[in-house]
């Protein structure tokens, strides 16, 4: 008997239809798998329409940010035609997203928009995913089968009475879907204000709706569906101030990492694994307890190299950041403490445990891999303990592990650590095998030409030695540092300088966006203009200034976004500190107060501190 107040079971199963995220399924088994799609329907290629190679931008971002369950890789399958003449994304559980020309249409109905609300539609079906939820695949298999008198598993039956007597737990995971995919997308860089807004004025939910054609929910009237629009985009609006302010967040943990005070650092990436657990968050709090150790060791064993060889260390960006120097007591990133070997392995220890926590997520992860080798052979190389040099072999099976993985065959960075880790494991045959490899996939890239003169020098054959060192020095850039002509004016961004105090007049620009939040209990302020600008301020004082994409002007020395590293090695000089990124690489320049942040050679965006 159907319950007073609850949808009959052809209602659920419209409704369950309509959903957007991952709502419309395959009937048959084989519906499924990829090949039946592929197979089935044409796909519709980044070379038919460039809207086709943004959803597969998008997704890769989606992913790195995401994560993925163990022993599936997500990939995305778009086909030209909308199945069942229905815009749909679907996820298929062995990984595979299926996404349709008629979602690429409603999501770029309004261009502006369009790649916000295309990653919010592709981040829903991926948190479906992880969280291994394909009730809808299996609701309607059981239904399909009971319509033409098919034999159905009793599991399929149950599952198909428990989904339909308790819609409540469906919507709940629709809403929880949403949510986890607002929060995705965010991570990414995608604007969430482009599916709901506060006051309002936007309901992408709604705009969904309205875009399929009535036919198509079989004379139902909309308004029995539910949640409707309106409720679902009140949720979300009810979730997205805190997911926006906890986003600036993880932000400026960011900002504060590339700041040298990686206890702040710290502080704002554990604040956001508690609202948010991720790779990423364990990753990063992993690396700035790694910078921690760095400057323990540094004030322990003064000017003596931590590692002699160079080795591939990165934080994983996530957002359009840029390193930044934070004029304060940390600046210069040294340890003050009075036992400095032991705040090295304590720092130490716990970037080992977190980088591999962060595996835990996704055993695929490079940046993590990368770095846990990197921190392992470190604490091999300075433990005093007996029996702990097995690190090296640990190190040395992380690289290798990686490397079995077809993303990583070719990866430069992970030959490179391997062939330090082989060093260090006594096999240096092998280790000159795995730099020389590196060389040849990157040779722009300096340091396993550096680590095979290292070990040229180690093997007395100085004249090999003295070759890679040619080599190596020919790679780095030579400019002296260039200091600011005397009189010049501070870098500015459109006026706006560090230490201004925000005023009304930059309203001026357009509708402002501001995150306030704690940190160390204090109180910050992210604000993102329409103009490619951001800022950090803290009582309306402004600290930082990003420069991102969308601004036109320039720097004080004429760079500009798009300008090539070598504008900026002659109109800066060299850069006082450089920094790997997973996304590309940051050149500071504490003299001028500026650092920008390069991908392929050219300025994607900078900060002025």
């Amino acid at each position: 008997m159907q319950r007073r107040g609850q949808p009959s079971l052809p209602v659920l199963t419209l409704t369950l239809t309509l959903l957007m995220g991952g709502a419309i399924t395959a009937v048959a088994q084989s519906r499924e798998q990829i090949e039946y799609w592929r197979t089935g329907y044409q796909e519709l290629k980044p070379t038919d329409d460039p809207r086709a190679a943004k959803a597969h931008m998008i997704f890769q971002k989606l992913v790195q940010v995401a994560g993925r369950r163990a022993g599936m890789q997500p990939r995305l399958f778009i086909v030209a035609s909308d199945p069942w003449d229905i815009a749909l994304p679907i996820a298929l559980p062995n990984g595979w997203i299926i996404l349709s020309r008629g979602a690429l249409d409603i999501c770029y109905q309004d261009p502006k928009r369009g790649d916000d609300r295309l990653a919010f539609i592709l981040a829903h079906e991926v948190a479906h995913q992880l969280k291994d939820d394909f009730w809808h695949i299996r609701f309607f298999q059981a239904l399909e089968a009971t319509k033409a008198r098919n034999p159905v598993s009793q599991e399929l039956l149950e599952e198909m009475r428990r989904t339909a007597s308790a819609p409540e737990q469906v919507l709940a995971r629709e809403l929880q879907a949403d949510e986890q995919g607002i929060i995705y997308a965010s991570m990414a860089g995608f604007n969430p204000h482009a599916i709901v807004t506060a006051d309002n004025s936007v309901n992408f939910f709604a705009d969904w709706l309205r875009a399929l054609d009535p036919r198509r929910v079989s004379g139902m009237p909309v308004g029995q569906l539910r949640p409707t629009p309106q409720e679902r985009a009140e949720a979300l609006r009810a979730h997205l101030r805190r997911v926006v302010d906890k986003t600036a967040r993880f932000q400026a943990g960011l900002w504060f990492y590339y700041a040298g005070d990686y206890v702040q650092a710290i502080h704002a990436f554990e604040d956001f694994r508690a609202f948010f657990p991720s790779r990423e968050v364990s990753h990063n709090l992993a690396v700035s307890h790694h910078q921690l150790a760095l400057q323990a060791y540094q004030t322990w064993k003064k000017n003596t190299p931590v590692v002699p060889f160079q080795l591939s260390l990165a934080i994983d960006p996530l957002t359009r950041a840029s390193r930044i120097a934070f004029e304060g007591p940390k600046r210069g990133g040294t340890a003050t403490s009075t036992d400095p070997a032991g705040l090295f392995r304590q720092h130490l220890d716990e970037a080992i445990a977190l980088y591999s926590e962060a595996l835990t997520y996704d055993a695929t992860y490079t940046p993590a891999t990368l770095n846990l080798g990197c921190a392992l052979l470190v604490r091999g190389l300075h433990t005093t303990i007996t029996g702990l040099t097995a690190d090296f072999s640990a190190a040395r099976t992380t690289f290798l592990r990686a490397l079995e993985q077809d993303q990583h065959r070719h990866s430069p960075e992970m030959l490179n650590n391997l062939g330090v880790a082989e060093f260090y494991d006594e096999r240096p045959r092998q280790a000159k095998k795995y730099l020389d490899r590196a060389r040849q996939l990157a040779p722009t890239y300096a340091a396993p030409i550096f680590n095979l003169g290292h070990i040229a020098h180690i093997e007395q054959r100085e004249a090999d030695a003295q070759r890679y060192w040619r080599d190596y020095q020919t790679l780095i850039p030579q400019a002296a540092p260039a200091a600011p002509a005397s009189g010049q004016a501070p870098e500015n961004v459109m006026g706006l300088t560090v230490g201004r105090v925000i005023d009304h007049k930059l309203t001026s620009w357009g509708t402002l966006i501001h995150s306030t939040f704690e940190v160390d209990k204090k109180t910050w302020t992210m604000t993102t203009y329409p103009t490619g600008i951001m800022t950090l301020s803290r009582d309306g004082e402004i600290l930082m200034i990003m420069v991102q994409d969308g601004y036109k002007e320039a720097s004080a020395r004429g760079i500009t976004l798009g300008s090539r590293e070598q504008d900026v090695l002659a109109r800066y000089g060299a850069p006082s500190r450089r920094l790997e990124m997973t996304q590309g690489y940051n050149w500071g320049y504490d003299a001028h107060r500026i650092a920008f942040q390069l991908r392929d050679g050219r300025v994607i965006s900078w900060l002025v501190f």
